[in-house]
């Protein structure tokens, strides 16, 4: 299952990314955000 979380810059999209992360076992958050990041 791939979720989308989608929303205002602030709305707390990472944090409940996150939060569902540490609630289902064996998933990951896949965080473009850290790319751009890293390229910058």
């Amino acid at each position: 299952m791939l979720l989308w979380i989608n929303g205002p810059f602030g709305g707390g999209k990472t944090q409940t990314a996150y939060e569902l992360h540490r609630r289902l076992p064996g998933s990951v958050v896949c965080d473009p955000e850290m790319v751009g990041y890293e390229l910058t």
